[in-house]
This record gives structure tokens, C-alpha cells and sequence, in this order.
């Protein structure tokens, strides 16, 4: 497969450079040949036998993005604020009273459903690659392996409130253990699965231990919420006082290491930060839902300290290229030392980075010989956003006016997954009809339980456990 005549093709972000204009890309089979000029692949390999010839005049060649964060189930739960008497203060309160009640809701074929509707949003935008965190694992991989998108599995696992895809801690350890040995790395290494720890005040000591104690195991990342708001970072700070607060107390549990990958850490110290970066413990920052909380992450301090930090949407209607430019923003008026981002910076984040932060910037991020061919293309022809455009000026325009982009071609491992602004693979209308027969059913039985006062779930365990409480336990 031949790509030529690119406009504007971005082989590997950085500060000058990157940016090949006429770029074209060869592909054979699911990995990326050669990248340059078109003129110069077109001698090289035009004439092959059985060669496929892309012409990408008027659009401009991208890496796939990657969504190191997102829970694509979970549409149903976005009707749920709308009926609170009182707006939310926190993710601890979210939590409380939308995601496990509206999680307590769902079955395996609604989880399939719900997630097939949110890999259409994340691959109409340009993600070809996204980390999941979500229940029914076995839903979420059949649904990833149907519509072929490179999927990090995170199954969630948590010990205070029982969840309908598993009754315990013992359970949720076995079912994520079970889906490591069932999906990792399947289609050639499409599927990948990681151990997920839903957040560090909702987990008991021994799920966060045995957690990680899996993931060193297997040799996959362990992965868990952490500083999203203040109602949990206060709370978890005085709870864990002794042990210097949240980041200390999981610095003395040993959950700090290659293998952490945190999501949000909206409200960490400077000091935290380091102890992170030192640790080399990923992160992935989460703009636009944490702005929901008033929050918004250090960024150009943990990008100074040398973290590996990716992107995340967080949230199954959202998309990439509205969350460079809350990057781009927030961080520009945060009344911070370090303010700011330069683009380029800004879009490496969205793809080198997040592939960085999921540990597979060897294979994704960047259109590199040898690398896996996930890339996407964006119109120009019928594009008043992105333009005018030059060399120079391609990372402005994409951080600053590619927000809410749907691209024109989806490709992983070298197979259109969406071609001419089409799928090949869903059928969209289909999907999308299905979620919004499971959305109105939530709807019906979330007031049904509303109005007969019964909790959608059960609490097994208290939340924010202190050291003497797990003693006792």
C-alpha cells in the first residue's frame, strides 16, 4: 500500500521538523516500510506487483492518535446529572451517585453494545489506539476485536462497592488475571490488557498490592485513578498522613514503579511530581473532565521533570483533538511558574506520548519504518479550519483548530477501518441505534429506582480505609 501526494505528512513530532510536505508512506502488510518523498517511494516501490496506490492529495497524513484514557461503556451514565437535585463537588461524589449506580445497571450485552457505540466516536476522531477502563472485560475485548481498534484493556477492579461483573476482590483479581491470559496481546498484539485498580481511596490495601503483585507477573502495567479532585486528595492525604499523604502511601505499598500508569493527578505537589518521575511511573492527563472539577494537572512541571505523560478524553463522547486544545489553554492561563506548552509538544502528547505512557512507543506514535502502519488522514478539500496551512505552521493549526475533527481514513495494521469518511467494518447507524435503546431503558429503570428509593448498589466495604481499619479487616 502506497500513500502519496500527502499535502503535509507528520512522520515524528518535534520541535523543528517532522513535517514532510508531498510525503507519501509505503506499507506492506501491517507494518510501516518506508516514509519520505513522493517522489522518491513512487520509483521505489510504484512499479511492485499488486501494490495498492492511495492518492492523498488535499489531506494531511497523521499517526494515529492515542487515548491512553477513556471508559468507552459508559454513555448511560452522561443522562444521570441531569436528574441530580444538586450539582456534583467531586469524583468521590461522582462516583457515589452516577458511575456505580449507572455501572451497577449494566449486563454483558449492554457493556458490548455501549462499548462498540464509543469505539465509533474514538476512531471517527482519529484514535487508533485507546486504553479502556471499564467492567465486563470479556464485552469490551469482543467488542475491540470486532471493530479492530488497537485496545489496551483495563478492567476495573474495586472493593468497596460490589459491581454486577464481579461479588469480591477475590473475583475481580481472577476475571483480570483471566483476561490477561485470554486477551493479551491477541491479534498480533491488537489486544492488549492491563491491571486496573479503579482509584487508591476505593481499594483496599491487600486488591492494591495483590494488583500490582499481577501486573509484575504478567509484565503488564497496573493502573489506577489517582489526585482527581479535592474531595478525594484531601480526604486521602489526612487519611495516609503518616505515610506523607497519597502519593506516600503508595510509595510505601510498593505501587510505584515502571509498571504504574496514573490516571488524571490533577492536584499533585511538585514534590509528588519528582517522587513520580523518579519512580518512572506514567501518567495520563485528563483536561477536559478534570476542568469539570476545577482542576487541572501540573503539566509543564511533569513534562520538565521527565515523566512519560500521554492523553486521555476520559469521557466516550469526547475526542483527542478537543482535548489538545484544552492543553493548549488551560495551560496557558493556569497561575503557575511553568505556564504554557509549545503545539508540537502538544500533539506529540497526543500520539509519541500516549504511546510512551501505555509502553508501546517501540510499535505506535509516530509513521516510522518497522512501526505498526495506525495512521489517519485529515480533508483539506472541504476544510475551513485547518487553514491556511504551511509546514511551519501545521502543530498550531492542529492544537488550535483541529478540535472536533473527524477523520477522512482510519488505518491499523495496514487495514482501512474507516475509508472516505466511512466504516468498513461497523455498521454505524446500527450501533448507534442499539445505544440509544440501551441509553432509554437506563433512563426508565434509573427513575423506576429513583422513585421507589432503592439503591442501584450495594456498598461492601467503607472507602478511604485507614491504616488501623485494614488492620482490623
Amino acid at each position: 500500500m502506497l500513500f502519496r501526494n500527502a499535502c503535509y505528512l507528520v512522520s515524528r513530532p518535534r520541535p523543528a521538523g517532522g513535517v514532510i510536505e508531498n510525503g507519501a508512506i509505503y506499507i506492506e502488510g501491517p507494518l510501516i516500510v518506508e516514509v519520505g518523498l513522493t517522489v522518491d517511494l513512487e520509483r521505489r516501490y510504484l512499479h511492485l506487483p499488486g501494490v495498492e496506490v492511495i492518492d492523498a492529495s488535499d489531506k494531511i497524513v497523521l499517526p494515529g492518535l492515542v487515548d491512553a484514557h477513556n471508559h468507552l461503556g459508559e454513555a448511560h451514565t452522561l443522562l444521570v446529572e441531569g436528574w441530580l437535585a444538586s450539582s456534583i463537588r467531586g469524583i468521590v461524589d461522582a462516583t457515589e451517585r452516577i458511575y456505580w449506580p449507572a455501572y451497577g445497571w449494566l449486563t454483558k450485552e449492554s457493556a458490548y453494545d455501549l462499548t462498540l457505540f464509543g469505539l465509533l466516536n474514538v476512531l471517527k476522531h482519529g484514535a487508533t489506539t485507546h486504553a479502556d477502563a471499564m467492567i465486563f472485560p470479556e464485552a469490551m475485548a469482543r467488542a475491540s476485536i470486532q471493530a479492530r481498534g488497537r485496545t489496551v484493556l483495563h478492567p476495573q477492579m474495586i472493593s468497596s462497592v460490589a459491581l454486577p461483573d464481579a461479588r469480591d476482590e477475590r473475583e475481580y483479581l481472577a476475571h483480570t488475571e483471566a483476561a490477561i491470559r485470554n486477551y493479551h496481546n491477541q491479534m498480533d498484539g491488537l489486544i492488549r490488557v492491563g491491571v486496573h485498580a479503579n482509584a487508591v481511596f476505593n481499594c483496599s490495601r491487600e486488591l492494591l498490592v495483590k494488583g500490582m503483585e499481577l501486573a509484575c507477573k504478567y509484565g503488564v502495567q497496573f493502573a489506577v485513578h489517582i489526585a482527581e479532585s479535592d474531595d478525594e486528595k484531601e480526604r486521602t492525604d489526612s487519611v495516609w498522613a503518616a505515610q506523607g499523604g497519597l502519593v506516600g502511601h503508595m510509595h510505601t505499598l510498593g505501587l510505584l514503579n515502571r509498571h504504574t500508569l496514573l490516571f488524571h493527578g490533577s492536584l499533585l505537589s511538585e514534590a509528588e511530581i519528582d517522587l513520580l518521575a523518579s519512580a518512572d511511573a506514567a501518567l495520563v492527563h485528563c483536561p477536559a473532565t478534570n476542568a469539570w472539577f476545577g482542576q487541572c494537572a501540573y503539566l509543564p512541571y511533569m513534562v520538565q521533570a521527565g515523566m512519560r505523560l500521554g492523553l486521555g478524553t476520559d469521557c466516550v463522547t469526547h475526542n483527542l483533538f478537543n482535548v489538545m486544545l484544552s492543553v493548549l489553554q488551560h495551560h496557558n492561563i493556569m497561575p503557575r511558574a511553568l505556564r504554557g506548552l509549545p503545539a508540537w509538544k502538544v500533539f506529540e502528547l497526543a500520539t509519541l506520548g500516549g504511546a510512551r505512557a501505555l509502553g508501546m512507543e517501540d510499535q505506535i506514535g509516530s509513521l516510522e519504518p518497522g512501526k505498526r502502519a495506525d495512521l489517519i488522514t485529515l480533508d483539506l478539500q472541504h476544510n475551513t479550519s485547518l487553514f491556511p496551512l504551511s509546514v511551519e505552521s501545521l502543530y498550531d493549526r492542529l492544537a488550535l483548530n483541529a478540535a472536533g475533527s473527524e477523520a477522512c481514513d482510519v488505518i491499523i495494521d495496514g487495514v482501512f477501518i474507516r475509508r472516505h469518511g466511512a466504516f468498513t467494518l461497523l455498521d454505524e447507524e446500527a450501533i448507534i441505534a442499539r445505544a440509544r435503546e440501551w441509553c432509554h431503558k437506563f433512563g426508565i429503570d434509573f427513575a423506576a429506582a429513583r422513585t421507589a428509593g432503592r439503591s442501584m448498589v450495594r456498598r461492601i466495604q467503607p472507602e478511604f480505609q485507614s491504616p488501623d481499619q485494614e488492620l482490623d479487616e
